[in-house]
């Protein structure tokens, strides 16, 4: 399945993620909308291409090669968990960011597949939790980048 977004789709979803760190979610999902809703490789499409914003940030802050994992705690205990506590749809999200950056395309296909061919609305919450971890990733890459280039902000 194709991975990249056409060049329009591209300049629409980053001008919505530019939106999501500015806090306007609703200009957001209106932008991305429909890209998402057009057809199942262009969802897959650009869900790839948040889950490359999602993992940006921490791509930038470790060695090339080294390979990611997920770690999932309680919220309340802090205790260790495992994705599979989670719900389906934020469940795929976690997963399928760390395929994505572990560039491990096959894994990020099948996690597409399975949830799509499962749980459509599993799979609406997953690209939202996607789009959230790309714009909470972005938000941190911005707030470092301002921090680096003027120590007083």
């Amino acid at each position: 399945m194709t991975t990249t977004p056409a060049p329009g789709d591209s300049r629409q979803i980053f001008e919505a993620l530019t939106h999501g760190v500015a806090g306007d979610h609703d200009t957001a999902m209106t932008l991305l909308l429909p890209i998402l809703q057009r057809d199942d490789q262009t969802m897959y499409a650009t869900l790839c291409a948040l889950a490359e914003s999602a993992s940006f940030n921490a791509r930038q802050q470790h060695e090339l090669g080294q390979h990611f994992g997920i770690e999932v705690e309680h919220i309340d205990t802090g205790a260790e968990g495992s994705t599979d506590d989670l719900p389906p749809g934020i469940a795929f999200a976690a997963r399928f960011v760390t395929a994505h950056a572990n560039r491990d395309w096959d894994s990020t296909n099948a996690l597409y597949r399975a949830l799509y061919d499962a749980d459509p609305d599993q799979l609406v919450i997953g690209v939202r939790a996607v789009y959230d971890m790309a714009v909470v990733s972005l938000r941190a890459f911005v707030e470092r980048r301002r921090a680096e280039t003027d120590p007083a902000a």
